[in-house]
């Protein structure tokens, strides 16, 4: 089997408006043009320096995520789409994705982000309900969710996916049946739907911690998981990937690449890279990360660089690749490491995770049931 030698790229504009209240992510509350423009050229400068290594290759997709990408000027952002075509290979048919929140996007941005060569928005939108909007910390409201779809299908983009969240704390199965309703009446070409965690770091852990939070029960937030489903494949929506569904042809081709153990690189503190079967981070510091490119230096954090065994590589193919709907080959398991996938791992497992874990015609992949114990199941191979 002939794997790809194209490659993604990453890149993390850790800004926003408002921090919400359930985010763990790498961000900080920013709205200074200064800070946000100097950023933008160490971003361009972290380009110049890491496509160097990377000029005979290919990359076709681009993911810009945050943080809240679209809190920077429409000129900062078409600096960095332009720079990306100036640094990097992009083959013609590139997938282009930049991540947006409602509130932050105009009419003068969507255009300078279509003429620069983005071609898919993913938006933030978590609810259609307000109330659960302000609980969130989100500074958008239904209506702002609405008109910024519809803007943004008048500019010209076709493919925009939805983000939707489920198992927030008070959200009744009443109040995501009407949001997954109202999202697929919509009708994006694709659809995230992610089940609330309370993490560590965040506001509600601490309101969770002091007692004025109470989590949705397991059995609620895997029900809500299964109705959303069974809603968006009831009109025609692919279910690919645990937390994903898409209209035919537009499942998100860079998320599938870190589940198919495919190249990408990392831009920004703290983003990740797997390029030529090397693993490592960017430093998280921004003051260090900010530092090193005004050194002409690469940001990498070269003192904590994880080295993995060939059994952890094989526990990573594993372990993202079942998240897809398709799950794994093991012909290409074998081609990868040079190994019979059951020559590795016990096939006892099949008997263990019945109905759950299945194999067929040379693929092992999860059953919906499955899909509810994925993290059990996966790290088995880990």
């Amino acid at each position: 089997m002939t794997r790809t030698s194209n490659f993604g790229i990453y890149i993390h504009i850790p800004f926003c408006v408002r921090k919400c209240r359930y985010c763990d992510f790498l961000s900080f509350r920013c709205e200074d043009d200064g800070i946000l423009r100097g950023y933008t050229e160490a971003l361009l400068k972290e380009m110049e320096l890491k496509s160097k290594d990377l000029r005979y290759r290919y990359a076709d997709s681009v993911y810009i995520g945050g943080g809240t990408p679209s809190i920077l000027s429409a000129w900062d952002m078409g600096k960095i789409l332009e720079t990306l075509r100036e640094s990097f290979n992009i083959t013609d048919d590139a997938e282009i994705t930049i991540e947006a929140n409602p509130a932050t996007l105009t009419d003068e941005k969507l255009e300078r982000y279509l003429r620069k060569g983005a071609n898919r928005l993913s938006i933030g939108v978590q609810s259609f309900d307000n109330r659960l909007l302000e609980l969130l910390g989100r500074i958008h409201n239904k209506n702002d969710a609405l008109y910024t779809f519809q803007k943004a299908k008048k500019a010209g983009f076709e493919n925009i996916n939805l983000d939707l969240m489920f198992g927030i704390p008070g959200q009744t199965m009443k109040m995501w049946k009407d949001t997954v309703r109202e999202c697929v009446f919509l009708r994006p070409a694709h659809i995230s739907l992610y089940s609330l965690q309370i993490e560590e770091g965040t506001e509600f852990y601490e309101m969770y911690r002091d007692g004025r939070l109470e989590e949705v029960s397991d059995s609620l937030d895997r029900e809500m998981y299964h109705v959303a489903l069974r809603v968006m494949c009831g009109a025609g929506y692919r279910h690919y990937e645990i937390s994903n569904c898409a209209l035919a042809g537009f499942a998100g081709r860079h998320n599938m690449r870190y589940w198919s153990y495919e190249d990408y690189i990392g831009l920004g503190p703290g983003a990740s890279s797997f390029i030529g079967g090397r693993r490592f981070e960017n430093l998280k510091v921004m003051t260090e990360y900010l530092d090193a490119l005004k050194e002409d230096v690469s940001p990498v954090d070269t003192e904590n660089i994880k080295s993995y065994s060939r059994r952890e590589e094989m526990g990573i193919f594993v372990f993202t690749g079942l998240r897809k709907a398709e799950g794994i080959s093991l012909e290409e398991f074998r081609d990868i490491f040079g190994e019979d996938f059951f020559s590795v791992y016990d096939q006892r497992v099949l008997k263990k995770y019945k109905g759950l874990l299945i194999l067929a015609d040379g693929r092992l992949y999860l059953s919906e049931k499955g899909m509810d114990v994925s993290n059990r199941i996966m790290t088995e191979f880990v």
